[in-house]
């Protein structure tokens, strides 16, 4: 079709131009047509306009002369992003913000002739910059004195070496990215002492996730549904191809900061090369700090047998390069060269997991998520949401009605404020009170840095602007005569009795002592098991009530209401769509349609179809549900079948905890998973404990003056998490425990699952400890999430496992342990 359209264009300048007799307007007039694809040049149009003016070759080639003046520089910066070509990226960021080009066909022009090839109307760059010409200039809108430029990567800047990069990144993503992106890119990006930097904000356009396939050039990296990758594309494959090309016709390699003459890397280790180049773009992430760096063995490898030495300054040696290329420090997170320099040896069975999301098959301004009700042959695996953009040039979206944390414009302090996802954008903005990253004082005699993680006897800690937040468990302790025989596992030694109560925050205890040691007082307990909040008819006349369950994380949160009241004449249609299920399996699009069509709610969002439906279960949570699906629909996972009767022993190891209890067979036995603390059964999975901090959803609070906070709830907080599993056949639930942790689990769907399946949900559970222990843009901007303060992985082998798995477990621990210490 390029090939056709080219010849009709030809064919259509030499119609046009041969009309004139003047040799020099023929000239001008057919350089026109021959430049197809590319637009005329501001000198082409100039030249037709002076020798073919008020002649009908002038206006015959008019048609073809049209440009679209830039109104917004700013809307075709976030453009440079859509491509994965790091050389394509860089120029098209440096030519919108250095050179004052006026209208969009030049813009066009420019970076054709610089690194980005002609427009190819299928390649992601090209398709932005054509769809952002055909909108009319009378609807732009700009953001940028609401959001910034990028205020998901504003969150990055703290994490830059030096205070003139940091301020060099906060100036860029609020305001001011035309004058100061060359700058912040020359200064800082490029800089290898700002590595965590650069990989804060490849988080925000390019978070790691599983899988890779579909590779040509580097085919090594094909077959690997269980690492993380950057961009598993074939922009990026194709962009690896170009960079081995280059080194050999070159000779030299470009770093940030660093330019290395090379030899014949066509003779010297051409397989290491490749793998170097297929890194470096396709970019694999380590496993839990999701660094990009290449380990440092293979680079002194291929410095020492590959760099031009007779070119380089006798300053400059091997180990002085690597040392600023890769990381040194005991357990830093690093890419083994060795995993990509042969096919994957893997016989992984198609179809086993997948990842409907991959590519972005929604639109520009929509989220793509998993599609749980899934049905092949009736609807598509994943579901398009609208949402909205963190600022004029960022690709990061929340959904409508999401609450996030952004900067205040003009603001040395970097300060913040909290405001709503609506259908007409970012709006709803309030400041939040500027706060100090003080640290934490421990008795009178030393104290804990903001940020540090540390442990108090057997409780996991962390210090997070002054607060000291733990876990609570009760740690074991052992007298003269041996093991303590009046520990009972259990928080404050509370008795293992099954009296449940109900807590002023909406989560059950399994009994009163419990509940006191999670910091309720008498007047904070209501000495049942949470019964259904309409039963007292709490509404005014005139309106329905209809239950609303939720889970508070503040006992601020006055009250944490667990009932809606609607309207009687309240108009259903004019409500959000916001689906809810009832007793009989039928859906209605909100809670309104519910209470007039005079039905009862069986549980909050849509009605859910691969669960069971037919009995009573027990919730890990302690809760008391319908059904499986109810169970699901709340986000928790299923302990057992029948009503809850028994608060289980807590226990690090994976096994039935409550004697009586009859515990579902585990798929695997020797699957990776954990006891739910309180729970009675075990599961297999990927599980963490989460720690947050109670003083920030307070402080939200303040700022929301106690008005639609469904986001500072454990619902919303889990909704948020469950958007960045990818693998269709995993699915994430979780619950607040008698700890005073979050306890989460990221598990497989299926009823029979493969080894394959289970570990894409291991390995999707430890991405989201790495994003909560980063402090990615991802977990910081959302306000739900913006809480949470440390993830620490706690699934493990049965402990009846054998010697092989018993190793395992081992090296899995050991791991955590790392994994702990980097994070510190």
């Amino acid at each position: 079709m390029t090939f056709y359209n080219c010849l009709d264009r030809q064919e259509q300048g030499d119609l046009c131009c041969n009309q004139s007799e003047n040799k020099k307007c023929r000239e001008v007039c057919l350089s026109i047509f021959r430049s197809y694809p590319a637009s005329p040049t501001k000198d082409q149009r100039d030249e037709v306009t002076q020798h073919c003016e008020h002649t009908t070759v002038h206006q015959c080639a008019k048609e073809f002369m049209k440009v679209t003046p830039v109104t917004n520089m700013h809307n075709y910066l976030r453009c440079c992003d859509s491509t994965n070509r790091n050389r394509c990226r860089d120029t098209c960021k440096s030519v919108l913000s250095t050179k004052r080009l006026t209208t969009i066909e030049d813009i066009m022009n420019e970076l054709d002739k610089e690194e980005c090839g002609p427009p190819l109307f299928q390649d992601p760059l090209w398709q932005c910059f054509l769809k952002e010409h055909n909108v009319s200039p009378a609807v732009e809108v700009s953001t940028i004195d609401k959001v910034g430029m990028d205020s998901a990567k504003w969150h990055c800047c703290q994490r830059a070496s030096s205070n003139q990069c940091k301020n060099l990144c906060s100036k860029t993503f609020t305001k001011d990215w035309a004058d100061l992106w060359q700058d912040f890119h020359n200064k800082c990006l490029s800089q290898l002492s700002e590595e965590r930097l650069r990989s804060c904000i490849d988080e925000v356009d390019e978070p790691c996730e599983l899988g890779c396939d579909g590779l040509s050039f580097c085919t090594n990296f094909n077959n690997r549904p269980t690492e993380l990758f950057r961009a598993c594309t074939p922009q990026a494959d194709e962009a690896a191809r170009n960079d081995v090309t280059m080194w050999q016709t070159q000779h030299q390699l470009s770093l940030p900061g660093l330019t290395l003459p090379l030899k014949n890397i066509s003779k010297c280790s051409p397989d290491t090369w490749k793998a170097v180049a297929c890194i470096l773009q396709i970019k694999p992430c380590s496993r839990y700090s999701h660094s990009n760096q290449i380990c440092r063995d293979v680079c002194l490898e291929i410095l020492t047998d590959c760099a031009d030495w007779t070119k380089i300054p006798p300053e400059f040696s091997p180990e002085g390069m690597c040392s600023r290329l890769s990381p040194d420090e005991l357990g830093a997170s690093c890419i083994t060269l060795q995993n990509y320099l042969f096919p994957s040896d893997a016989s992984y069975q198609n179809g086993q997991v997948s990842s409907p999301c991959k590519n972005d098959p929604c639109g520009s301004s929509q989220i793509c998520s998993i599609n749980k009700n899934y049905s092949p042959g009736k609807s598509l695996p994943y579901t398009c949401t609208p949402g909205c953009k963190l600022g004029e040039v960022s690709e990061y979206m929340v959904p409508i009605g999401t609450y996030i944390r952004i900067p205040l414009s003009n603001n040395p302090k970097r300060c913040l404020q909290i405001c709503k996802c609506t259908i007409h954008g970012i709006q709803e903005c309030q400041p939040v009170p500027c706060m100090t990253l003080s640290p934490c004082w421990m008795g009178n005699s030393y104290e804990k840095a903001h940020g540090t993680n540390f442990a108090i006897e057997c409780n996991t800690c962390s210090c997070y602007v002054s607060e000291v937040i733990c876990s609570k468990k009760q740690c074991e302790t052992t007298s003269i005569s041996g093991k303590n025989t009046a520990y009972t596992t259990l928080p404050c030694n509370c008795p293992p009795h099954y009296v449940p109560v109900c807590g002023r925050n909406g989560n059950i205890y399994p009994s009163a002592c419990l509940a006191k040691c999670a910091e309720l007082s008498d007047g904070d307990i209501e000495y049942e098991a949470c019964p259904d909040p309409c039963r007292s008819n709490p509404c005014p006349i005139g309106h329905k009530c209809v239950p609303d369950p939720k889970v508070c994380l503040t006992l601020m949160d006055k009250p944490c209401q667990q009932y809606q009241c609607v309207n009687g004449n309240s108009k259903c249609e004019l409500i959000p769509k916001e689906p809810v299920c009832d007793i009989n399996n039928q859906q209605f699009d909100n809670a309104c349609f519910l209470a007039h069509s005079n039905k009862k709610l069986a549980y909050r969002g849509p009605c859910l179809k691969n669960c069971e439906n037919n009995w009573e279960v027990c919730g890990i949570n302690g809760r008391t549900y319908a059904s499986e699906c109810a169970a699901w629909s709340d986000y928790t996972s299923v302990d057992y079948r029948g009503p809850c009767i028994a608060v289980g022993l807590i226990t690090d190891k994976k096994k039935n905890q409550c004697p009586g209890i009859k515990c579902k067979p585990l798929p695997d036995p020797n699957c990776l998973g954990f006891t739910p603390p309180g729970a009675c059964c075990p599961i297999c999975g990927g599980t963490l404990r989460l720690l947050y901090s109670r003083k920030q959803i307070d402080r939200a609070l303040y700022v929301l003056h106690n008005k639609d906070t469904y986001s500072l709830t454990l619902k919303a907080m889990l909704q948020a998490l469950a958007r960045t599993i990818q693998v269709s056949q995993c699915a994430l639930r979780g619950y607040l425990t008698v700890e005073m942790d979050i306890f989460v689990i990221v598990e497989t769907t299926e009823k029979k699952p493969s080894q394959l399946q289970l570990e894409a949900c291991i390995r999707e559970a430890e991405k989201i400890a790495s994003l909560v222990n980063t402090q990615s843009p991802r977990v910081v901007s959302e306000l739900s999430l913006s809480s949470l303060v440390l993830a620490t992985p706690v699934h493990t082998q049965n402990n009846y496992a054998s010697n092989s798995m018993v190793v395992h477990s081992w090296m899995s621990f050991i791991v955590v342990v790392i994994s702990f210490l980097v994070f510190r």
